[in-house]
């Protein structure tokens, strides 16, 4: 196993091994090297780069898409933002399935497809939208396919789920025939008075979305809390429609890091609660005996953290390259 741009430990596998005998190198020679991990590394500039340059030809494939964004959360293959010129209903669903059917954009685990009157680029824009304009009953595609073998959260090796959210306004021929989806920006008086959650969880709502999002930090000591939370949350009166549920250790006042979590640690075929038109996501990391609709759980890698004397020497080492 070793570290990888998803920002855990790979798994164990049969990867080719390499013998190095000896390291020759000229004086004061300069060793080029990527270093990968928790994002921001340099893999994921390396990898907007990769982004920018393939725009031409994966709108070439896909003639809908007028711009797209790889989320820094996402590490690469597990989500992507679409921007589209909607022109008939259901065109986000269509999008959807011709980006996992398009080379390696097939490994996307969650598509959120967006009106082109959205800066695809600026995140919580995009999330706001997604919350402006789902109902989470209705707007969401759920697929069996290929993911990234580094995936952990995959129910077999490169093998699961993956979900998109239609998060375009909606035509009248789109079969939307459910009660009007909440506005993220209703006043604060209009606003539904917010659950009590049951303890020991901790709870955050997001500025994007206060009245329809919810973050949950699960203090999880055995197989099903963070599900068992899920659950208590959804079916409470005035619950949100939307819930995340991670493990203790995140920082759930920071949405990038709760969806970094959900990325990761969440198959969207195993992990996921439906209760009427509301959803839960149970993106703690997976213990032996949460097995849930027939969808097995792996061995759940560490996440990749450097020791502290290898931090320490770096920093001693950076005022001498004159990196300060």
């Amino acid at each position: 196993p070793f570290g990888d741009h998803t920002g855990f430990y790979s798994l164990p596998d049969r990867y080719p091994i390499v013998n190095v005998i000896a390291i020759t190198h000229r004086e004061d020679a300069v060793y080029p090297t990527t270093i990968v991990g928790l994002p921001p590394q340099e893999d994921y500039y390396l990898g907007k780069a990769t982004e920018r340059v393939f725009f031409p030809l994966l709108k070439t494939l896909i003639h809908d898409i007028d711009d797209y964004h790889l989320p820094m959360f996402g590490c690469f293959h597990n989500c992507a933002f679409i921007r589209i010129k909607k022109a008939y209903p259901l065109q986000a669903r269509r999008v959807m399935h011709a980006v996992w059917g398009a080379g390696q954009m097939a490994w996307t685990k969650m598509i959120v497809v967006v009106d082109d009157d959205v800066d695809v680029h600026d995140e919580e824009a995009v999330l706001r939208a997604m919350f402006e304009n789902c109902d989470f009953g209705r707007d969401i595609e759920l697929v069996n396919g290929p993911l990234d073998i580094l995936d952990h959260a995959a129910p077999r090796l490169g093998a699961g789920h993956k979900i998109g959210f239609d998060a375009t306004r909606k035509l009248p021929d789109e079969n939307v025939t459910l009660s009007a989806v909440p506005n993220s920006n209703t006043p604060a008086s209009e606003r539904p008075a917010h659950f009590s959650a049951p303890e020991p969880n901790q709870v955050h709502h997001p500025d994007f979305a206060p009245n329809r999002c919810t973050f949950l930090r699960v203090a999880k000591t055995q197989a099903g809390d963070g599900s068992r939370a899920i659950e208590a949350t959804l079916t409470q009166e005035n619950a949100p429609d939307f819930v995340i549920a991670v493990n203790e250790h995140v920082d759930i006042a920071d949405w990038q890091q709760v969806f970094f979590h959900l990325c990761a640690n969440a198959d969207p075929g195993r992990d996921i609660m439906c209760i009427g038109n509301k959803i839960g996501f149970d993106a703690t990391s997976k213990i032996p005996g949460e097995d849930r609709h027939d969808q097995p759980v792996r061995d759940y890698p560490p996440i990749l953290e450097m020791e502290a004397v290898v931090r320490q020497r770096v920093s001693e080492r950076a005022a001498a390259f004159g990196l300060t």
